[in-house]
């Protein structure tokens, strides 16, 4: 067995793919139309984790809640700060700024194009 991929539903294909790929650096590996379902999906690829996220977004105009049982997905980073820097410089929002917790790590909180929190933790060995 081996782990696919996380499913995550937003509001703009177009904006979440961009984040994702233009700003975040994950590669996408497909999109495409789901015949018969009335949505559209998008593989992006951690080229580094080789873990994988698919985007759906729905056709049918009906709204999400992000909902309070999923909490974020998560990047390792080698600075915490260089990479709040790198994004807020692109606009990206941050609902957490980089703080350190009381074990010593370093993290921050941002927001991707649908509200979906992004963790970033420091740690330049599992970032490598």
């Amino acid at each position: 067995m081996r782990f696919a991929h996380t499913m995550i539903r937003v509001a703009d294909m177009d904006a979440s793919i961009a984040f994702y790929r233009d700003t975040l650096g994950l590669d996408l590996i497909e999109h495409f139309e789901l015949p018969g379902a009335d949505a559209t999906l998008a593989f992006l690829k951690d080229p580094k984790s080789g873990m994988e996220i698919e985007l759906t977004y729905n056709h049918d105009g009906r709204a999400y809640e992000l909902g309070d049982a999923f909490g974020h997905l998560a990047f390792f980073v080698d600075s915490v700060d260089a990479k709040h820097d790198e994004l807020s410089a692109k606009g990206v929002p941050f609902s957490l700024k980089p703080k350190t917790m009381k074990n010593g790590t370093r993290i921050a909180f941002a927001d991707d194009p649908t509200g979906y929190k992004i963790e970033f933790i420091e740690n330049a060995t599992r970032a490598a």
